[in-house]
């Protein structure tokens, strides 16, 4: 007997768009049924690689072809719209990040799954890349003891490829304190299993013209039980210049690290030894070479959390806090002071 394949609408055909119609091509219970573009005519060529439809909205996408999910990659500011409209027509969602510009919205998408009781997960990517997996799970397994500081650092040039160079305008990106530092903010909240308790930060337009959004920003988090964090997020970089991230992580037994740059990124530093892991021992999956593409275990996690009716690690819920994080970081630089959580007004 053939099971029937889950139905997937992807809306929005931009640089993620791309991204997560060829992790979905991946996932052998599933099948794209429908593209959602505003120019539709650019997405046909792609479409019927997929043998999907192509619709100019969501609303007419859900009224005809057969969709068990929705896969939302547009910008930021359209997420709630989309979700919500997704929820209530009964669909699972996964919305890219960030989740939204308010904790309003937040709340809004939140509710609307859970009346619905469907799935939504916001892609927080970086917990499904190999070597920050690797890094989360030694952690949890007490390799460097309890974590107590951390430092990351994620650059590289202004996304001006977004339509309408959206990613530029504060109110439909939330800037690169938001859009961009919101990677690390949710690994590091991740590794430490802590709730922040204060924010500090400095943001700033250093190297573009005035009227773009903020394109430096350093962040500095004090967690729960004391740990301290540095994150430096920057788009005040050079067209030219190599997307670059850098995370290292220090407990009381020893220190852990990851750097895009080198061919054996994890070095782990405990017990008196020095370890640097490669790829080749990163974990895998049977049958894909590595590096293994973190969409598409991103997607295989949505996959498995229907099939076995269980929680996305970043639903709803998670990825608001780390959007409260991202936000307090905003409102700490422009007070000029720190911001203490959780957030009010």
């Amino acid at each position: 007997m053939t099971l029937k394949k889950m139905g997937i609408a992807v809306v929005g055909y931009g640089f993620m768009g791309g991204v997560h119609l060829n992790a979905w091509s991946m996932i052998p219970e599933a099948k794209v049924v429908a593209l959602v573009a505003r120019h539709p005519s650019r997405a046909r060529t792609v479409a019927r690689k997929f043998k999907a439809k192509v619709y100019s909205d969501l609303e007419r996408a859900l009224d005809v072809a057969d969709v068990d999910v929705v896969d939302i990659c547009t910008p930021t500011h359209t997420h709630k719209e989309h979700v919500v409209e997704a929820a209530q027509a009964m669909k699972h969602v996964m919305v890219e990040k960030p989740f939204a510009l308010t904790l309003k919205d937040a709340e809004q998408m939140i509710s609307a799954a859970h009346k619905a009781g469907v799935k939504l997960m916001v892609a927080h990517c970086i917990r499904f890349f190999a070597e920050y997996a690797k890094i989360k799970e030694l952690v949890s397994q007490g390799v460097i003891g309890e974590p107590i500081i951390s430092r990351a650092h994620r650059a590289g040039p202004l996304p001006t490829w977004g339509a309408r160079s959206w990613f530029t305008d504060p109110k439909k990106s939330g800037g690169v304190g938001v859009d961009l530092a919101i990677h690390d903010i949710d690994f590091t909240r991740w590794c430490f299993d802590d709730r922040v308790r204060h924010v500090y930060a400095r943001m700033g337009t250093l190297v573009h013209k005035k009227g773009i959004c903020d394109d430096h920003a350093l962040v500095i988090l004090r967690f729960e039980h004391d740990g301290i964090a540095h994150i430096e997020a920057s788009w005040a970089v050079p067209t030219q210049y190599p997307f670059t991230t850098y995370f290292e992580i220090a407990g009381r037994k020893g220190f852990i690290s990851v750097d895009n740059s080198s061919i054996t990124p994890v070095t782990v530093m405990s017990n008196g030894k020095v370890e640097r892991l490669s790829p080749e021992i990163m974990p895998s999956v049977p049958g894909m070479p590595f590096p293994i593409d973190p969409y598409y275990r991103e997607i295989r996690h949505l996959v498995d959390c229907i099939l076995n009716n269980t929680e996305p690690m970043t639903n709803g819920e998670e990825a608001k806090k780390s959007l409260e994080v991202a936000l307090a970081a905003v409102r700490s630089s422009r007070i000029r002071d720190v911001v203490k959580l959780p957030l009010e007004g």
